[in-house]
C-alpha cells in the first residue's frame, strides 16, 4: 500500500470545474466546522483527565504546565472555531481551521515531553493510547485536505519522534519506535481513504443534482413542446374548422334531384372526401380536449346491450362498403361506468379493425369477466408486426407496412390509449402477421343480468340523423342566428329556412342589436359562434335572454376547444356543438330542445 499523494492533490481538478470546486471547498469547510464545533466541549475534558493519571510520574510542574498551555492553545482554538463562519470563500475557513487543529494537536504533541521524563513503559502506553483515543475521535473531521491532515496528525507524531531521539533508551525499544511509525503511516493513509470516498460521495451528489436540473429542464422543455403542439393543433384546426363548416352546411343544400347521374357522382365523392375531414378534425379535438384535461369520467348504469346494437347499426354500412360481416355478440347486461367513454374507445377499436381488414369478419364479443366488463375485438385482417405493437398507441404513429394503404392522422389508438387510463380500464393486443388481430379491453364496469325486455335500439339511436324532410316538429319555430362569417351565415340561412324555421339573422353592432330585437317578437331557439369580434357568442345569447327575460335554448357551434370556455357554456346552459358538423346534427340536437 502506497500513499498517492499526487492523486489527493488534484483529485477536485481532474473532476470537478470551478464552480463545483468551489462548492466541493464550501461543503468540506460546513463538515470541518460542524465537527470542530462538537469537539469543542470534549477537548477540555482530555487534559483535565490526564492531570491525575501522569502526576505520579511527571510531577506537579510539568504537568501543570502542559495543562496551562494545552487550554492556552484549547481557547485559542475555539476563538478561532466559533469566529470562522460559512463564507463564500471557503478556502480562506479552511486555513483558519488548520491553525485551530494544529493547535490542539501541538498541546497533545507537548504532552510526550513534558508527561515523559522517563522512560517508562507504561506511562509511554498509557499517553499512547490518550494520543490515539484523541486521533480517531477527530479523523473524520480533520482528514478531508492535504493540509488539515498535516496538521492534525504531524503535531503529535513529530512530537512523539522527537521524545524518542532525545531518550537514551530508545535504541533497546525499537519494535515500539516501528509501530509509530506505522501508525503514523496508516493515519495517514486511513485519512487520504476517508477523505477520497467522502469526495466521491459529494461529487457524486453534485452529479445528480446536475443530472435532476438537466432531467427538468428536458421535462419543461417537452412540456412546453406538447403545450405548443396543443396551442397548434387547436390554432390550425379552428382556423380550417370555419370553412370545412361552410362547406358541410352548402353540401347538405345541394338538391341532387336535379342533378344528372355525372354531377351525383361528384356531389357524393365531395361528400365523403368532407366526411373524411370532419372525422379528422373530431380526433384532433378529441386530443385537444384529453390534452386539457377537460374530459371528467361520469359513470352511470347503462344498457349494454343497447350499446352494442347501437354500435352496430353506425359501423355496419362500413362494413358493408368492404363486403365484411360485423358481428357483435352481446347478452342483456348492464353496467355501470362512462358510456360515453366506453362508446368512444370501441368506435376506434373497430373502426381501426373495419379499416385493415380486406376480406372476412370483424368480431366483437362483450363478456362478463369476474362481474366486470370486458369486450373483445377481434379482426381477420393484416395484423400488426411484433415491432409496432409497443408503438401503435403513440401519437400521429402509423405502422410502414400500411401507411400507404390507409389514411388517417395516426391518433385513434392514442386516444383510446388515453382514455382508458381515465376509466381505470386496461387494453391488450395480440396479433399474427396476416391473420388478424385481437383488443382485449378490461374495465371495471360491474355488470348485472337484465330481467326486462330491451326496448326498441333504433328509437333510442342517439345517432340517428335527422333532415328537412322529417322535421314537421319544428316548422315555424323562430330562430335567431348569430355568426359573424358572412359565407357560412348565408349558409345557415338557406338550410335552416327550408329546415322550417323562421330565421333572424342578429347583427353584430348595438345598435343593429337593438333595433333587431325590438322587431322580433318572439324567439325560440338561438343558433350562435362563440368568436364574434371584440364580444362573443355568450355575450350576445345573454343579451337576447334579458330582452326577452326568458332563458331561450341556445347553441353554440364553434371551433374553439377551450375547456375553460366549455365550463362557462355549462354555467349558462348553452349547450356547445364543434366544427365541423354535419347541418343534420344540428338538426338533432336542437330538436331535443322542443320535446
Amino acid at each position: 500500500m502506497r500513499l498517492n499523494y499526487p492523486n489527493f492533490f488534484s483529485r477536485e481538478i481532474k473532476t470537478l470545474n470551478k464552480e463545483q470546486a468551489q462548492k466541493l471547498a464550501f461543503e468540506k469547510l460546513s463538515h470541518m466546522l460542524g465537527a470542530a464545533k462538537g469537539s469543542l466541549f470534549p477537548a477540555f475534558l482530555g487534559p483535565i483527565m490526564c492531570v491525575p493519571l501522569f502526576l505520579p510520574s511527571a510531577g506537579n510542574f510539568r504537568v501543570y504546565l502542559w495543562f496551562a498551555i494545552a487550554n492556552i492553545c484549547l481557547c485559542i482554538r475555539t476563538y478561532l472555531v466559533l469566529s470562522t463562519s460559512l463564507q463564500k470563500d471557503a478556502h480562506k475557513g479552511i486555513k483558519r481551521l488548520n491553525w485551530a487543529i494544529g493547535l490542539s494537536s501541538a498541546a497533545w504533541g507537548l504532552g510526550w515531553l513534558l508527561l515523559l521524563p522517563t522512560a517508562s513503559l507504561e506511562y509511554y502506553l498509557l499517553y499512547y493510547t490518550v494520543t490515539l483515543i484523541f486521533i480517531f475521535i477527530n479523523m473524520s473531521g480533520n482528514c478531508l485536505n492535504f493540509s488539515t491532515l498535516i496538521s492534525f496528525i504531524c503535531p503529535v507524531e513529530l512530537a512523539l519522534f522527537a521524545y524518542y531521539a532525545l531518550e537514551p533508551k530508545s535504541q533497546s525499544e525499537w519494535p515500539i519506535v516501528i509501530g509509530a511509525a506505522l501508525f503514523f503511516y496508516y493515519s495517514l493513509k486511513m485519512g487520504f481513504m476517508f477523505a477520497e470516498t467522502w469526495e466521491k460521495n459529494v461529487i457524486l451528489r453534485f452529479k445528480n443534482e446536475t443530472l435532476l436540473e438537466e432531467l427538468t429542464t428536458e421535462k419543461n422543455v417537452s412540456v412546453a413542446a406538447n403545450i405548443a403542439k396543443s396551442d397548434f393543433i387547436a390554432t390550425a384546426s379552428h382556423d380550417l374548422r370555419q370553412p370545412m363548416q361552410a362547406i358541410n352546411i352548402f353540401l347538405a343544400l345541394i338538391n341532387e334531384s336535379h342533378l344528372g347521374k355525372n354531377e351525383k357522382e361528384i356531389i357524393n365523392k365531395l361528400k365523403i372526401s368532407a366526411e373524411h375531414l370532419n372525422k379528422m378534425f373530431n380526433t384532433l379535438l378529441d386530443i385537444s380536449k384529453l390534452d386539457a384535461q377537460s374530459i371528467l369520467v361520469k359513470d352511470s348504469l347503462f344498457d349494454v346491450y343497447l350499446l352494442a346494437l347501437n354500435l352496430e347499426e353506425m359501423l355496419h354500412p362500413i362494413a358493408a362498403s368492404k363486403d365484411l360481416k360485423l358481428i357483435i355478440r352481446c347478452d342483456h347486461i348492464k353496467a355501470f361506468g362512462d358510456k360515453s367513454l366506453l362508446n368512444q374507445v370501441l368506435i376506434n377499436l373497430i373502426s381501426n379493425a373495419l379499416q385493415y381488414t380486406k376480406t372476412g369478419s370483424v368480431e366483437v364479443v362483450f363478456s362478463n369477466n369476474a362481474q366486470e366488463l370486458m369486450v373483445e375485438v377481434r379482426d381477420s385482417g393484416c395484423g400488426i408486426p411484433k415491432e409496432d405493437l409497443n408503438l401503435i398507441f403513440k401519437e400521429f404513429y402509423r405502422g410502414q407496412n400500411t401507411r400507404a394503404m390507409h389514411d388517417g392522422l395516426g391518433l385513434g389508438l392514442s386516444i383510446v390509449s388515453r382514455i382508458i387510463k381515465l376509466i381505470g380500464a386496461t387494453l391488450t393486443v395480440e396479433s399474427e402477421l396476416n391473420k388478424g388481430a385481437t383488443f382485449t379491453l378490461k374495465t371495471h364496469f360491474l355488470i348485472s343480468k337484465l330481467k326486462e325486455d330491451v326496448e326498441d335500439p333504433i328509437a333510442l339511436n342517439s345517432l340517428i340523423e335527422l333532415s328537412p324532410s322529417n322535421l314537421s316538429s319544428l316548422n315555424a319555430l323562430h330562430l335567431a342566428i348569430i355568426e359573424d362569417d358572412q359565407v357560412l351565415l348565408q349558409g345557415y340561412q338557406q338550410f335552416f329556412s327550408s329546415a322550417g324555421f323562421v330565421t333572424h339573422i342578429i347583427p353584430m353592432d348595438a345598435a343593429g342589436l337593438n333595433v333587431a330585437l325590438m322587431n322580433i317578437t318572439h324567439l325560440d331557439f338561438i343558433l350562435s359562434d362563440y368568436r364574434l369580434g371584440e364580444e362573443n357568442g355568450v355575450d350576445f345569447i345573454q343579451k337576447i335572454r334579458d330582452e326577452f327575460n326568458y332563458e331561450i335554448p341556445a347553441l353554440i357551434i364553434t371551433a374553439d376547444t377551450s375547456p375553460d370556455h366549455i365550463k362557462i357554456f355549462e354555467e349558462m346552459n348553452i349547450k356547445v356543438l364543434h366544427k365541423p358538423i354535419r347541418p343534420s346534427e344540428i338538426l338533432s340536437h336542437m330538436s331535443k330542445s322542443f320535446k
